[in-house]
């Protein structure tokens, strides 16, 4: 199947009224101070509808017009490229998703650790604790137990993996959805290891290059950082994302940083069943196990919301009953957001990817002022022929 492209309304089924709402509303918010940089992309049917940019690359006083090709801190969006770079492997024979993440990372001990498998890592449901694991870790750091961190392997993954290998089980796996970083950066050890290349270097020859998403980075290098967005420092997340350390991670759970045509671009390719502009990145069966509720009857709660079903892929958030960014996504829809401001979302049923990177301004609420379901909103409701 071929890639995104800017073929006219008619073929995709829009409305030019719509569009053009979708466009107006988008800049409403930036007048509104709801936030003071977005850049959104709507496609349907691959075809490109919108991709604008509002507002400026930073809070300080003459700060450049924001451009389309802003570079935004994708934060646990990354994630998914670590779920699709797991499913690669275990396309290859080199991964079983049932298998216990011991038979990959043998230190990875402790009471009842022998029953969580890669399955519950991707699913969030491992029994894992980000809180348990910082507490572990901070208690290993006093004491200075790490070995030395292989070639391959970035020296701050490994200490951060490292000092969870034997934290405590929280529940029991698969029983409660319970959203873990950590155990993305234990995915993201598993690759390391089953590959042979660090983590990095493993999503950027087998995701990132041959995708052409040529302005997605871990490590985003210095000739680039005029085109990172800037957030003021009581912005949400700014002490973290804007950090130099922060621009240097190769955090499995985190790290990644991109521009909204590349999103759309690794959001396309599930769309099309795994195949972009030719080349087949994953089965379509593959595509289908990712995006598809693999635990039902699980519960989870975040923060201040408890959802009975949990509705999670490997990687991916199923929309389900959640309506989770929108009012319009079909059940079957998917998506993923970031702590800092970013939305990806792919409706197979209704054939759109929407991409909403922003910069929230609210410490206290994260998530809550991001309104990326008014965005969404609008995009669906352009819509004119199903």
């Amino acid at each position: 199947m071929k890639g995104l492209s800017f073929n006219g309304l008619e073929q995709a089924g829009m409305s030019a009224y719509g569009v053009e709402r979708i466009r107006t509303a988008a800049a409403q918010m930036v007048e509104d101070n709801i936030t003071p940089a977005q850049v959104i992309l709507a496609a349907r049917k691959g075809v490109l509808l919108v991709h604008q940019a509002n507002g400026k690359f930073g809070p300080e006083p003459g700060a450049a017009e924001l451009t389309v090709d802003a570079i935004y801190p994708l934060c646990s969006i990354t994630k998914l490229f670590t779920a699709t770079a797991i499913m690669m492997l275990m396309e290859q024979g080199k991964v079983g998703l049932n298998r216990p993440v011991s038979d990959y990372i043998p230190e990875f001990t402790g009471e009842g650790k022998t029953k969580v498998c890669v399955h519950h890592l991707l699913t969030h449901t491992s029994g894992l604790e980000g809180e348990v694991i910082w507490q572990n870790g901070q208690a290993k750091q006093k004491q200075g137990e790490y070995p030395p961190h292989e070639p391959n392997q970035d020296p701050d993954q490994h200490k951060y993996v490292y000092g969870g290998y034997d934290a405590p089980l929280s529940n029991e796996p698969g029983t409660v959805m319970s959203y873990c970083g950590y155990g993305y950066e234990l995915l993201g050890e598993i690759i390391r290891r089953v590959s042979g290349q660090a983590y990095d270097v493993f999503v950027n020859e087998n995701i990132f290059k041959p995708l052409g998403m040529e302005n997605t980075y871990y490590r985003v290098p210095m000739e680039v950082r005029d085109q990172v967005v800037r957030r003021a420092p009581e912005a949400a997340c700014a002490e973290w994302v804007d950090s130099e350390y922060n621009l240097n991670s190769v955090s499995a759970g985190g790290g990644a940083y991109s521009t909204a045509m590349d999103l759309a671009v690794f959001g396309q390719m599930f769309l099309n069943g795994g195949i972009y502009n030719g080349v087949r990145f994953l089965s379509p069966v593959t595509v289908r196990e990712m995006t598809r509720n693999q635990i039902p009857g699980v519960s989870s709660q975040y923060r201040d919301e408890v959802f009975p079903e949990a509705y999670w892929g490997y990687g991916w958030a199923i929309n389900g009953t959640k309506r989770d960014g929108g009012d319009l996504f079909s059940p079957e829809a998917y998506s993923h957001w970031g702590a800092a401001g970013p939305f990806l979302c792919v409706d197979p049923v209704y054939q759109t990817v929407t991409v909403h990177l922003s910069v929230e301004l609210d410490h206290q609420k994260p998530f809550k002022n991001m309104y990326v379901d008014y965005f969404n909103n609008t995009v669906l409701a352009a819509i004119t022929d199903l």
